[in-house]
């Protein structure tokens, strides 16, 4: 069963006195977000999973956390008590080694980075829940120090996505250099922030290649033996890479070295605005992405194509001279698609199985996330205040 929503797409205004500036309202998707939320906490959740979920509560429960609020690493007087639930439950599943969420299976998924994900959660913990905060600091640090000195190294220098080879996956850029920057903005160290760009850069330039509506990123190189595993350009290894270069980006801009690092963040915004300008040229008549747009089936998704909405709302808020009234509409259309499809169990539909890249699944965290981030990247972009 699936619902449309007609109307409640539109802004409600409301004036507080005569001859008062009209308030935007955040519309009647209260009851929208709370059932997709619930249904994205009910998953179980992988690593990654874990780390997408946290990232996307941020940005609903406590948006003045966000990396894209305007003083995200100063602590404000609100803890923020559901961020920290997800980070405390990474922090108890941290493996010996130090990679987050990851004692599961005795950590035998392979992944290096998808541990990361929940890093910038529970390095929030030691601001903003001082009363634990060298639980918080000392956990952070573990995984840091994962990264920095047991990750293999591509023969370029970038940290691979798999611990067993050296392996590029479009995945990673949203896994770990958003951890490494936010970590660098929190303590104010410029190397993690100038290593979160270069791995960037890095991961662009291995994965990058010429699509039919222009260059775009294939999902999976493997550097040890020089061969592609996934050329196939996925969308939704374009939204990680987008998503985690668009966060890489508003980290340095929130940062302390902002007037240094000035030239990283308009690369990173370039490469950003690369990837929409391909996805968004290859919409469905759905008006949503296809899941492959070469090398992989072609259904629509709503996974991919909430994360790029996303994106191109978070772009229009802080760089409207390089994301302008073409992003926004294009990201609307994608928001009404998504939201239309929602069902009545808060599932966003339909949606590629995150575990088998070729198929439609039933039920995908990361869907979920990228269905709140959308949502409130909506809301931050237009000004919403919340409906008392």
């Amino acid at each position: 069963m699936y619902r449309t929503f007609g109307t409640l797409l539109l802004a409600a205004t409301c004036l507080t006195n005569a001859g008062a500036r009209p308030i935007r309202r955040w519309p009647s998707y209260t009851n929208l977000v709370e059932e997709i939320k619930t249904a994205m906490q009910a998953s179980i959740r992988t690593s990654w999973e874990q780390g997408t979920a946290a990232g996307a509560i941020i940005e609903v429960d406590n948006p003045e956390y966000s990396v894209f609020a305007h003083k995200p690493f100063e602590y404000d007087g609100i803890m923020p008590i559901s961020v920290l639930q997800f980070a405390m439950s990474a922090a108890v599943r941290q493996t010996a080694d130090g990679r987050l969420s990851q004692n599961i299976n005795d950590a035998e998924d392979g992944a290096a980075l998808d541990g990361a994900s929940a890093g910038s959660a529970v390095l929030l913990g030691s601001f903003t829940h001082t009363d634990n905060e060298s639980f918080w600091a000392d956990s952070a640090e573990r995984e840091l120090n994962f990264i920095l000195n047991d990750v293999p190294r591509t023969s370029t220098g970038a940290f691979s996505h798999r611990i067993d080879t050296r392996q590029y996956w479009a995945d990673g850029v949203y896994m770990g250099p958003p951890f490494l920057a936010y970590y660098g903005a929190v303590t104010k160290n410029q190397t993690l922030l100038q290593l979160a760009y270069d791995n960037c850069r890095l991961y662009r330039d291995a994965l990058l290649i010429d699509g039919p509506t222009g260059p775009l990123w294939a999902h999976i190189y493997d550097d040890d033996n020089k061969t592609w595993v996934d050329e196939g350009i996925w969308g939704t290894g374009n939204a990680w890479a987008s998503a985690g270069m668009i966060r890489v980006a508003a980290t340095i801009e929130k940062s302390c070295f902002r007037s240094e690092m000035k030239h990283q963040t308009s690369s990173l915004v370039a490469w950003v605005k690369e990837i929409l300008d391909g996805e968004f040229a290859a919409l469905t008549s759905d008006n949503l992405v296809p899941d492959y747009l070469t090398g992989g089936p072609t259904f629509s998704d709503c996974s991919s194509s909430a994360a790029f909405s996303s994106v191109a709302y978070r772009g229009a808020k802080l760089w409207p001279h390089v994301f302008g009234l073409n992003y926004i509409a294009v990201a609307d259309r994608i928001r009404q698609a998504v939201v239309s499809g929602v069902t009545d169990l808060g599932l966003l539909s339909p949606v590629v199985d995150p575990l088998n890249w070729g198929q439609i699944g039933i039920l995908s965290t990361e869907a979920q996330a990228f269905g709140l981030m959308m949502l409130s990247a909506w809301k931050d972009l237009l000004g919403y205040e919340p409906v008392l």
